[in-house]
Protein backbone atom coordinates (compact mmCIF):
# COMPACT_ATOMS: atom_id res chain seq x y z
CA UNK A 1 0.00 0.00 0.00
CA UNK A 2 1.48 3.25 -1.00
CA UNK A 3 1.79 5.74 1.97
CA UNK A 4 -0.72 8.29 0.36
CA UNK A 5 -3.28 5.70 0.52
CA UNK A 6 -2.40 4.86 3.55
CA UNK A 7 -2.45 8.04 5.33
CA UNK A 8 -6.03 8.50 3.83
CA UNK A 9 -7.21 5.21 5.54
CA UNK A 10 -5.41 6.52 8.77
CA UNK A 11 -7.43 9.12 8.70
CA UNK A 12 -10.54 8.00 7.28
CA UNK A 13 -10.74 5.06 9.23
CA UNK A 14 -10.74 6.03 12.86
CA UNK A 15 -12.62 9.01 12.29
CA UNK A 16 -15.68 6.66 10.65
CA UNK A 17 -15.06 4.38 13.49
CA UNK A 18 -15.64 6.92 16.35
CA UNK A 19 -18.63 8.21 14.53
CA UNK A 20 -20.42 5.18 14.45
CA UNK A 21 -19.53 4.22 17.78
CA UNK A 22 -19.19 6.84 19.98
CA UNK A 23 -21.87 9.68 18.61
CA UNK A 24 -24.96 7.57 19.93
CA UNK A 25 -23.27 6.98 22.89
CA UNK A 26 -22.11 10.93 23.27
CA UNK A 27 -26.08 11.34 22.25
CA UNK A 28 -27.96 9.31 24.95
CA UNK A 29 -25.98 10.22 27.67
CA UNK A 30 -26.56 14.31 26.80
CA UNK A 31 -30.38 13.15 27.31
CA UNK A 32 -29.21 11.78 30.73
CA UNK A 33 -29.05 8.10 29.87
CA UNK A 34 -26.77 5.47 31.40
CA UNK A 35 -25.48 3.64 28.27
CA UNK A 36 -22.15 2.05 29.71
CA UNK A 37 -21.61 -0.50 32.06
CA UNK A 38 -19.33 1.51 34.66
CA UNK A 39 -17.96 4.95 34.59
CA UNK A 40 -18.30 6.85 31.43
CA UNK A 41 -15.33 8.39 31.62
CA UNK A 42 -13.55 4.97 31.73
CA UNK A 43 -15.48 3.85 28.16
CA UNK A 44 -14.50 6.92 26.65
CA UNK A 45 -10.90 6.42 27.93
CA UNK A 46 -11.08 2.71 26.09
CA UNK A 47 -12.81 4.04 22.86
CA UNK A 48 -10.07 6.65 22.49
CA UNK A 49 -7.17 4.35 22.97
CA UNK A 50 -8.91 2.08 20.49
CA UNK A 51 -9.26 4.48 17.97
CA UNK A 52 -5.36 5.49 18.58
CA UNK A 53 -3.61 2.25 18.58
CA UNK A 54 -5.73 1.26 15.43
CA UNK A 55 -4.58 4.22 13.48
CA UNK A 56 -1.08 3.01 15.00
CA UNK A 57 -1.37 -0.54 13.64
CA UNK A 58 -2.81 0.38 10.25
CA UNK A 59 -0.10 2.91 9.87
CA UNK A 60 2.60 0.77 10.31
CA UNK A 61 1.07 -2.20 8.96
CA UNK A 62 4.15 -1.91 5.92
CA UNK A 63 6.79 -1.26 8.91
CA UNK A 64 9.83 -3.54 8.35
CA UNK A 65 9.52 -4.53 12.49
CA UNK A 66 6.59 -6.83 12.76
CA UNK A 67 6.20 -6.51 16.34
CA UNK A 68 5.55 -2.25 16.32
CA UNK A 69 2.20 -3.25 14.13
CA UNK A 70 1.51 -6.55 15.87
CA UNK A 71 1.83 -4.97 18.95
CA UNK A 72 -0.32 -1.63 18.26
CA UNK A 73 -2.98 -4.09 16.42
CA UNK A 74 -2.94 -6.68 19.76
CA UNK A 75 -3.63 -3.35 22.05
CA UNK A 76 -6.17 -2.16 19.41
CA UNK A 77 -8.00 -5.83 19.52
CA UNK A 78 -8.26 -5.61 23.31
CA UNK A 79 -9.19 -2.26 23.96
CA UNK A 80 -12.08 -2.99 20.90
CA UNK A 81 -13.71 -5.93 22.91
CA UNK A 82 -13.32 -3.91 26.08
CA UNK A 83 -15.32 -1.16 24.29
CA UNK A 84 -17.88 -3.27 23.20
CA UNK A 85 -18.48 -5.52 26.61
CA UNK A 86 -18.69 -2.09 28.32
CA UNK A 87 -21.52 -0.41 26.31
CA UNK A 88 -25.10 -0.97 26.40
CA UNK A 89 -27.05 -3.64 24.56
CA UNK A 90 -29.19 -1.86 21.53
CA UNK A 91 -26.84 1.14 21.88
CA UNK A 92 -25.08 1.60 18.33
CA UNK A 93 -23.28 -0.12 16.23
CA UNK A 94 -20.66 -0.74 18.50
CA UNK A 95 -20.10 -4.32 16.81
CA UNK A 96 -18.56 -3.28 13.47
CA UNK A 97 -15.31 -2.21 15.35
CA UNK A 98 -15.05 -5.91 15.02
CA UNK A 99 -15.43 -6.14 10.93
CA UNK A 100 -12.27 -2.82 10.74
CA UNK A 101 -9.70 -5.01 12.89
CA UNK A 102 -10.52 -8.14 10.92
CA UNK A 103 -9.84 -6.48 7.35
CA UNK A 104 -6.89 -4.70 9.04
CA UNK A 105 -5.51 -8.09 10.10
CA UNK A 106 -5.35 -9.05 6.97
CA UNK A 107 -2.25 -6.29 6.64
CA UNK A 108 -0.33 -7.07 10.06
CA UNK A 109 -1.01 -10.87 10.68
CA UNK A 110 -0.82 -14.34 9.09
CA UNK A 111 -3.95 -15.56 8.01
CA UNK A 112 -4.30 -17.98 9.79
CA UNK A 113 -4.25 -15.51 12.74
CA UNK A 114 -6.98 -13.30 10.75
CA UNK A 115 -9.32 -16.68 11.00
CA UNK A 116 -8.83 -17.15 14.55
CA UNK A 117 -9.49 -13.55 15.03
CA UNK A 118 -13.03 -13.99 12.78
CA UNK A 119 -13.95 -16.91 15.49
CA UNK A 120 -13.10 -14.52 18.29
CA UNK A 121 -14.70 -11.49 17.08
CA UNK A 122 -18.19 -13.41 16.09
CA UNK A 123 -18.01 -14.63 19.12
CA UNK A 124 -17.89 -11.27 21.25
CA UNK A 125 -20.46 -9.90 18.82
CA UNK A 126 -22.85 -12.79 20.17
CA UNK A 127 -21.99 -12.69 23.63
CA UNK A 128 -22.59 -8.92 23.89
CA UNK A 129 -26.10 -9.01 22.78
CA UNK A 130 -27.11 -12.12 24.68
CA UNK A 131 -30.00 -11.07 27.10
CA UNK A 132 -32.64 -13.06 29.00
CA UNK A 133 -34.40 -13.31 25.80
CA UNK A 134 -33.07 -16.27 24.77
CA UNK A 135 -30.46 -17.42 22.27
CA UNK A 136 -31.83 -16.42 19.20
CA UNK A 137 -31.08 -13.20 18.76
CA UNK A 138 -27.37 -13.55 20.05
CA UNK A 139 -26.66 -16.19 17.37
CA UNK A 140 -28.06 -14.50 14.59
CA UNK A 141 -26.10 -11.35 15.04
CA UNK A 142 -23.39 -13.78 15.62
CA UNK A 143 -23.99 -14.68 11.93
CA UNK A 144 -24.38 -11.21 10.62
CA UNK A 145 -21.17 -10.57 11.93
CA UNK A 146 -19.51 -13.59 10.64
CA UNK A 147 -20.50 -12.85 7.31
CA UNK A 148 -19.59 -9.05 7.42
CA UNK A 149 -16.00 -9.95 8.65
CA UNK A 150 -15.87 -12.95 5.92
CA UNK A 151 -16.85 -10.65 3.15
CA UNK A 152 -14.35 -7.43 4.21
CA UNK A 153 -11.47 -9.93 5.01
CA UNK A 154 -12.21 -11.59 1.37
CA UNK A 155 -12.21 -7.99 0.01
CA UNK A 156 -8.83 -7.11 1.28
CA UNK A 157 -7.16 -10.63 0.43
CA UNK A 158 -8.64 -10.60 -3.13
CA UNK A 159 -6.74 -6.31 -3.65
CA UNK A 160 -3.50 -7.80 -1.75
CA UNK A 161 -3.97 -10.52 -4.33
CA UNK A 162 -4.23 -8.14 -7.25
CA UNK A 163 -1.56 -6.02 -6.03
CA UNK A 164 1.01 -8.78 -5.77
CA UNK A 165 -0.06 -9.75 -9.85
CA UNK A 166 0.50 -5.86 -10.67
CA UNK A 167 3.75 -5.93 -9.00
CA UNK A 168 5.25 -8.99 -10.58
CA UNK A 169 4.09 -6.97 -14.01
CA UNK A 170 5.93 -4.12 -13.12
CA UNK A 171 9.00 -6.16 -12.61
CA UNK A 172 8.45 -7.86 -15.70
CA UNK A 173 8.01 -4.85 -17.91
CA UNK A 174 11.22 -3.39 -15.68
CA UNK A 175 13.02 -6.22 -16.67
CA UNK A 176 11.67 -6.31 -20.36
CA UNK A 177 12.87 -2.99 -21.05
CA UNK A 178 15.75 -3.16 -19.70
CA UNK A 179 16.41 -6.43 -22.49
CA UNK A 180 14.78 -4.03 -25.11
CA UNK A 181 17.34 -1.25 -24.19
CA UNK A 182 20.39 -3.44 -24.47
CA UNK A 183 19.61 -4.99 -27.18
CA UNK A 184 18.85 -2.15 -29.13
CA UNK A 185 21.97 -0.29 -28.04
CA UNK A 186 23.67 -3.82 -29.19
CA UNK A 187 22.20 -3.54 -32.49
CA UNK A 188 22.63 -0.31 -32.83
CA UNK A 189 26.61 -0.99 -32.03
CA UNK A 190 26.99 -3.58 -34.30
CA UNK A 191 25.94 -1.77 -37.33
CA UNK A 192 28.30 1.29 -36.59
CA UNK A 193 30.69 -1.10 -36.36
CA UNK A 194 29.53 -2.72 -39.21
CA UNK A 195 29.54 0.82 -41.24
CA UNK A 196 32.82 1.80 -39.97
CA UNK A 197 34.61 -1.35 -41.78
CA UNK A 198 32.98 -1.10 -45.02
CA UNK A 199 34.08 2.65 -44.90
CA UNK A 200 37.59 1.53 -43.85
CA UNK A 201 38.20 -1.85 -46.15
CA UNK A 202 36.26 -0.40 -49.44
CA UNK A 203 35.84 3.57 -49.68
CA UNK A 204 39.09 4.12 -47.49
CA UNK A 205 41.19 1.19 -49.45
CA UNK A 206 39.83 3.07 -52.72
CA UNK A 207 40.59 6.62 -51.85
CA UNK A 208 44.43 5.28 -50.66
CA UNK A 209 44.46 3.93 -54.11
CA UNK A 210 43.86 6.93 -55.95
CA UNK A 211 45.53 9.20 -53.62
CA UNK A 212 49.06 7.19 -54.75
CA UNK A 213 47.63 7.74 -58.55
CA UNK A 214 46.88 10.77 -58.41
CA UNK A 215 50.56 11.19 -56.80
CA UNK A 216 52.38 9.72 -59.66
CA UNK A 217 50.30 11.87 -62.39
CA UNK A 218 51.22 14.94 -60.51
CA UNK A 219 54.94 14.03 -60.87
CA UNK A 220 54.40 13.19 -64.55
CA UNK A 221 51.83 15.60 -65.45
CA UNK A 222 52.80 18.74 -67.76
CA UNK A 223 52.93 21.90 -66.01
CA UNK A 224 49.38 22.67 -67.57
CA UNK A 225 47.44 19.94 -66.49
CA UNK A 226 49.79 19.68 -63.14
CA UNK A 227 48.40 22.13 -61.13
CA UNK A 228 44.41 20.31 -61.74
CA UNK A 229 45.92 16.82 -61.03
CA UNK A 230 47.76 18.53 -57.91
CA UNK A 231 44.60 19.81 -56.53
CA UNK A 232 42.34 15.99 -57.54
CA UNK A 233 45.41 14.66 -55.42
CA UNK A 234 44.80 16.79 -52.42
CA UNK A 235 41.13 16.43 -52.60
CA UNK A 236 41.46 12.88 -52.02
CA UNK A 237 43.61 12.89 -49.27
CA UNK A 238 41.32 15.24 -47.60
CA UNK A 239 38.80 12.38 -48.25
CA UNK A 240 40.72 9.75 -46.90
CA UNK A 241 41.42 12.05 -43.95
CA UNK A 242 37.85 12.50 -43.47
CA UNK A 243 36.52 8.67 -44.18
CA UNK A 244 38.97 7.80 -41.37
CA UNK A 245 37.57 10.24 -38.72
CA UNK A 246 34.23 8.82 -39.76
CA UNK A 247 35.67 4.97 -39.14
CA UNK A 248 37.25 5.82 -35.40
CA UNK A 249 34.04 8.45 -34.40
CA UNK A 250 31.35 5.26 -35.71
CA UNK A 251 34.17 2.90 -33.53
CA UNK A 252 34.45 4.90 -30.48
CA UNK A 253 30.86 6.02 -30.73
CA UNK A 254 29.14 3.93 -27.52
CA UNK A 255 25.71 5.01 -27.84
CA UNK A 256 23.46 7.23 -25.36
CA UNK A 257 23.57 5.66 -22.08
CA UNK A 258 21.16 8.47 -20.77
CA UNK A 259 18.60 7.23 -22.89
CA UNK A 260 19.20 3.84 -22.69
CA UNK A 261 18.50 4.60 -18.85
CA UNK A 262 15.09 6.50 -19.40
CA UNK A 263 13.82 3.37 -21.14
CA UNK A 264 14.28 1.33 -18.19
CA UNK A 265 13.15 3.81 -15.85
CA UNK A 266 10.16 4.71 -17.72
CA UNK A 267 8.94 1.24 -17.16
CA UNK A 268 8.27 1.73 -13.46
CA UNK A 269 4.83 2.72 -12.79
CA UNK A 270 5.32 3.09 -8.88
CA UNK A 271 7.22 4.78 -6.93
CA UNK A 272 8.10 8.02 -9.32
CA UNK A 273 11.70 7.61 -10.51
CA UNK A 274 14.30 10.85 -10.68
CA UNK A 275 16.89 10.18 -12.78
CA UNK A 276 19.58 12.22 -13.62
CA UNK A 277 23.26 11.45 -15.56
CA UNK A 278 25.92 13.70 -16.00
CA UNK A 279 27.21 15.43 -19.32
CA UNK A 280 30.21 13.60 -19.16
CA UNK A 281 29.48 10.29 -18.45
CA UNK A 282 30.24 7.90 -21.41
CA UNK A 283 30.50 4.62 -21.03
CA UNK A 284 31.82 1.16 -23.34
CA UNK A 285 29.47 -1.62 -23.88
CA UNK A 286 30.81 -3.52 -20.92
CA UNK A 287 30.27 -0.69 -18.51
CA UNK A 288 26.92 0.11 -20.48
CA UNK A 289 25.35 -3.26 -19.91
CA UNK A 290 26.36 -3.23 -16.14
CA UNK A 291 25.19 0.04 -15.74
CA UNK A 292 21.82 -0.87 -17.29
CA UNK A 293 21.33 -3.70 -15.77
CA UNK A 294 21.73 -2.21 -12.30
CA UNK A 295 19.30 0.12 -12.70
CA UNK A 296 17.04 -2.69 -14.00
CA UNK A 297 17.87 -4.57 -10.33
CA UNK A 298 17.66 -1.50 -8.27
CA UNK A 299 14.44 -0.79 -9.83
CA UNK A 300 12.56 -4.66 -9.69
CA UNK A 301 14.02 -4.32 -5.71
CA UNK A 302 12.08 -0.88 -5.15
CA UNK A 303 8.77 -2.25 -6.30
CA UNK A 304 9.18 -5.85 -4.64
CA UNK A 305 10.74 -4.46 -1.62
CA UNK A 306 10.63 -1.07 -0.94
CA UNK A 307 7.55 -0.59 1.30
CA UNK A 308 5.71 2.69 0.94
CA UNK A 309 8.07 4.34 -1.06
CA UNK A 310 7.30 7.26 -3.28
CA UNK A 311 10.23 8.46 -4.68
CA UNK A 312 13.40 6.77 -6.36
CA UNK A 313 16.58 8.62 -6.84
CA UNK A 314 19.01 7.72 -9.24
CA UNK A 315 22.19 9.36 -9.95
CA UNK A 316 25.14 8.76 -12.31
CA UNK A 317 27.97 11.18 -12.66
CA UNK A 318 31.88 10.86 -13.17
CA UNK A 319 33.71 11.02 -9.97
CA UNK A 320 37.80 10.97 -9.86
CA UNK A 321 37.83 8.58 -12.96
CA UNK A 322 35.37 6.15 -12.08
CA UNK A 323 31.91 6.12 -13.39
CA UNK A 324 29.58 6.17 -10.33
CA UNK A 325 26.00 4.95 -9.45
CA UNK A 326 23.81 6.12 -6.75
CA UNK A 327 20.31 4.90 -6.21
CA UNK A 328 18.34 5.29 -2.99
CA UNK A 329 13.93 5.43 -2.42
CA UNK A 330 12.49 6.89 0.84
CA UNK A 331 10.43 3.79 1.41
CA UNK A 332 10.47 1.79 5.32
CA UNK A 333 14.42 1.04 5.12
CA UNK A 334 15.25 -2.69 6.12
CA UNK A 335 17.01 -3.59 9.10
CA UNK A 336 18.71 -6.07 7.81
CA UNK A 337 20.12 -6.28 4.12
CA UNK A 338 20.35 -9.50 2.90
CA UNK A 339 21.80 -9.87 -0.62
CA UNK A 340 19.56 -11.85 -3.30
CA UNK A 341 20.69 -12.92 -6.34
CA UNK A 342 19.85 -9.46 -8.01
CA UNK A 343 22.09 -7.52 -5.15
CA UNK A 344 24.88 -10.16 -5.74
CA UNK A 345 24.59 -9.95 -9.80
CA UNK A 346 25.21 -5.79 -9.09
CA UNK A 347 28.47 -6.52 -7.01
CA UNK A 348 29.46 -9.22 -9.18
CA UNK A 349 29.36 -6.94 -12.49
CA UNK A 350 31.00 -4.08 -10.87
CA UNK A 351 34.12 -6.34 -9.77
CA UNK A 352 34.78 -7.86 -12.96
CA UNK A 353 35.23 -4.44 -14.15
CA UNK A 354 37.05 -3.42 -10.91
CA UNK A 355 34.64 -1.14 -8.96
CA UNK A 356 32.80 -1.91 -6.40
CA UNK A 357 28.91 -1.97 -5.10
CA UNK A 358 28.12 -1.25 -1.84
CA UNK A 359 24.40 -1.39 -0.34
CA UNK A 360 22.98 0.74 2.21
CA UNK A 361 20.27 2.08 4.40
CA UNK A 362 19.26 6.13 2.50
CA UNK A 363 19.15 9.16 4.30
CA UNK A 364 15.75 9.92 4.24
CA UNK A 365 13.37 10.20 7.43
CA UNK A 366 12.66 6.41 6.98
CA UNK A 367 16.12 5.49 6.21
CA UNK A 368 14.98 3.33 2.74
CA UNK A 369 17.30 1.18 0.86
CA UNK A 370 20.40 2.76 -1.15
CA UNK A 371 22.84 1.36 -3.71
CA UNK A 372 26.28 2.91 -4.31
CA UNK A 373 28.03 1.30 -7.87
CA UNK A 374 31.86 2.44 -9.02
CA UNK A 375 33.80 1.14 -11.87
CA UNK A 376 36.55 2.71 -13.67
CA UNK A 377 35.47 4.89 -16.63
CA UNK A 378 37.75 3.43 -19.21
Amino acid sequence: MRRTDLLALAVALPVTLGLITGVPVAVLQAQGEQVTRGPAWLWWMLLVGFLVAFTLAEFLSDHPRRLLAVGSFVVQAVLGVAVILLIGQGVGFANVILVFGAALSCQVLPRWATAVLVAVNTIIAGFATSSAGGWLEPALTALFYLFIQIVSVASVISWQRQQAVSQDLAEAHVQLSATSALLADSTRSAERLRIARDLHDVAGHQLTALALELEVAAHRAEPPAQEHVIRARNIATDLLDNVRDVVSDLRDDSGDLRQTLERVVAAVPAPAVHLSVGEDVVADEARTTALVRAVQEIAANTIRHAREAENLWIELTRENGNLVLSAADDGWGATDVALGNGLRGIRERAEQLGGTARFLRSSSTRGGFATRLEVPAS
